[in-house]
């Protein structure tokens, strides 16, 4: 394709596939990260008389607030794929590599996963130091509102912002981009290796949380969504996991007994015994999960985002 003659390239408004063409590498995520501070500080201005105020409730400022932080970022990441997309070849954010499961049995099967995996990180939330004061004080009154209000924002806001960023345009993007310069032959043509692309992205899903007690389980269970992210392509499927993560914790902080509330983690609500076995079943669930989806074909070893080739 002439460089004088470029692509006719239509309007395209779906907020997914418009991202296609943007795959950020290491230096490009700190571009990310400055746009979305710049989002939190225009989302915090704007918010801020609503939160002096003291006439609206935190969770309902929450349902403003909240999108309101992923706008600059958004326009950001279109902004560079819109210019990059008359000339480069675009990586699909969502893809629909399920293997032989198909894709509503992999659902169930990575919601179950997700349980599971936040049954085995109590055991970290239990040696964590205690939460810091003023983050309870915000999380106790984000849970006060109605239960709509928390499932709107929690999740369903909440994974769909930012499975799209975390795992939509940073780990995509750390899987797919093109190098600035010619790597020698061998190397492969593109983007970090898998591992080291999954745990980037799941540090940058962890800083964004704001707060280390967060923070740290965030990346932990942040390392499995890339994984199921690389495997299956599919930003449905970990935006379902997120969704599930989230919706125990409010379900648990609204309908949990106060001694479940006020505990650190189940390891003070059960016997140690019953966390054991509760554990190992765990394990047995997440191993089960990931010998699947290793056995997913990779139409590339960067991944299974599908290719939106340069016409």
């Amino acid at each position: 394709m002439s460089f004088f003659k470029p692509r006719k390239v239509e309007k395209n408004y779906d907020l997914l596939s418009s991202c296609s063409w943007y795959t950020p590498d290491v230096g490009g995520l700190f571009s990310v990260l400055g746009w979305f501070l710049v989002g939190l500080l225009i989302a915090g201005i704007v918010t801020a008389p609503l939160m002096f105020g003291g006439t609206i409730p935190m969770y309902y400022i929450m349902i403003i607030l909240y999108p309101l932080q992923f706008v600059a970022v958004f326009i950001f990441v279109r902004i560079k794929s819109s210019r990059n997309m008359a000339f480069d070849t675009g990586y699909a954010l969502d893809s629909n590599h399920f293997g032989n499961w198909g894709g509503a049995i992999l659902a169930v099967a990575v919601a179950v996963a997700t349980f599971a995996a936040g049954m085995m990180l109590e055991v970290i939330n239990q040696h964590l130091p205690d939460t810091e004061g003023s983050v309870i004080e915000m999380m106790a009154k984000m849970m006060e509102g109605p239960l709509w209000a928390n499932l709107l924002t929690m999740c369903i806001m909440a994974p769909l912002c930012e499975e799209w960023l975390c795992r939509g345009v940073i780990l995509r993007g750390l899987l797919n981009f093109a190098p600035k310069t010619p790597r020698q032959e061998g190397e492969r043509t593109r983007g970090l290796s898998p591992a080291l692309a999954i745990v980037i992205s799941a540090i940058f899903f962890a800083a964004i949380h704001g707060n280390v007690w967060q923070g740290i389980t965030a990346f932990a269970i942040g390392c499995l969504f890339g994984y199921v992210y690389y495997r299956t392509g599919s930003l449905k499927l970990t935006i379902l996991m997120h969704c599930v993560n989230n919706t125990s914790a409010v379900l648990i902080g609204k309908f949990g007994s106060e001694s479940m509330k006020n505990a650190k983690s189940i390891l003070e609500v059960v016997p140690i015994w019953e966390y054991v076995l509760i554990f190992i079943v765990s394990a047995a669930i997440i191993w089960f999960l990931i010998d699947y989806l290793r056995k997913i074909p990779l139409q590339d070893p960067q991944g299974n985002c599908d290719v939106i080739p340069v016409e």
